[in-house]
């Protein structure tokens, strides 16, 4: 089976998340439940619930850019 791009996007962005510290993970997470937080007490309705959705895929997608920056931090 040929990898398609959001299979490659997939398996970097889930390495990265297997590589956080305790302290990043848990910053994620904090800041990933006061999205859905807001989205499912406010009043936005469903529009609000979808720019949830994908803020927290931004944040998910760019865990890889602090992985790469943190091995750059530590080389220094």
């Amino acid at each position: 089976m040929e990898k398609t791009s959001h299979m490659v996007t997939f398996e970097k962005t889930i390495n990265a998340v297997n590589q956080l510290t305790e302290e990043d993970a848990k910053s994620l997470l904090r800041l990933i439940y006061g999205y859905v937080d807001t989205a499912m007490t406010g009043n936005g309705g469903d529009q609000v619930k979808l720019e949830v959705v994908d803020r927290v895929s931004t944040i998910y997608h760019r865990i890889p850019e602090l992985t790469e920056l943190r091995k750059k931090a530590y080389k220094k």
